[in-house]
């Protein structure tokens, strides 16, 4: 096949280079046109090439989604970042890389949803979450607070156990926001810890928030927890940092279309924030149905 590689080399390690993962395609049989993610790579997606691959993290697979969307050209993962939520949904994550490409040649495909977010900032696709309260808190900690160390430490699972105990911390100290919640036809409102507005069901540093959602049923999945539970969730994230697999899920509804509106607050959209100068916050978020088709090889 023609493919186009699209690479995070912040991503993975030394063995995740750019050179073994041309030499990997190249010896399956593949014509490579190699781009590092930081660079223009986006008029590639003009030549039309039979497979898309990306070798990063959600951030990049995302990015690459976004700019594909609806060009009908086939995405895979090779998963070589921390999360690994969208390649953790499409079965994907902890497979060798060398399997992953050799099953290339048996592969079937699957489509996927794409979210859209209306808000002050104008409109953005997002493929994981966009949402207000403990996981934008989370991400603004990270990024730009005192627990940028996390990006810094060696090895996926160090990053994620420290990710992990950041969330712990934030929660502690996190204000409930008052937002009003409209859910097709169901209207709510109250104080709410978090909001997550999920295409697919899983967010952050691997928090299944929604573990049975089809992200291709043109359906969003709305994960909310209120004030009053603070016990609750916080006990819920102690159970995630011992055992992800046994939680109990949190409450979850469904709808084609969400219009959010709180006070002033931080936004996430994926792993991007948003921080606003406006009194109220809006957002009007729906699924694009069936946006994305990936490649997924039998693991």
């Amino acid at each position: 096949m023609r493919l186009v590689l699209i690479h995070n080399p912040g991503s993975g390690d030394d063995d995740h280079a750019g050179e073994h993962l041309i030499d990997l395609l190249v010896r399956a049989g593949h014509r490579v046109t190699y781009y590092k993610s930081n660079t223009l790579w986006h008029p590639a997606l003009d030549d039309n090439p039979d497979l898309l691959v990306v070798a990063g993290g959600d951030g990049t697979v995302g990015e690459v989604a976004r700019a594909a969307a609806s060009r009908n050209i086939p995405i895979t993962i090779l998963p070589i970042g921390t999360a690994n939520n969208i390649a953790g949904y499409l079965g994907l994550s902890g497979t060798p890389l060398e399997v992953l490409v050799d099953g290339w040649a048996r592969a079937s495909l699957r489509p996927l949803d794409l979210g859209v977010a209306r808000g002050p900032w104008g409109t953005n696709r997002f493929l994981e979450s966009v949402g207000v309260g403990l996981l934008a808190n989370l991400i603004s900690e990270i990024d730009a607070g005192r627990a940028s160390y996390v990006n810094e430490l060696d090895g996926r699972n160090a990053r994620l156990t420290a990710a992990l105990e950041v969330l712990e911390r934030v929660l502690k100290r996190s204000t409930p926001l008052t937002c009003e919640i409209e859910l097709d036809d169901l209207q709510l409102s109250g104080q709410y810890l978090l909001i997550e507005i999920l295409n697919f069901g899983a967010a952050g540093p691997n928090l299944p928030l929604a573990p049975h959602a089809d992200g291709a049923d043109g359906v969003l999945d709305i994960a909310l927890v209120e004030a009053r539970e603070r016990p609750w969730l916080q006990q819920h994230v102690s159970d995630i940092r011992r055992n992800p697999s046994s939680v109990t899920p949190l409450r979850v509804h469904h709808a084609r279309r969400v219009t959010l509106r709180c006070e002033p607050c931080a936004v996430h959209l994926d792993d991007e924030m948003w921080a606003p100068d406006d009194k109220n916050i809006w957002v009007e978020a729906s699924a694009e149905h069936a946006a994305l088709t990936f490649l997924i090889p039998p693991v």
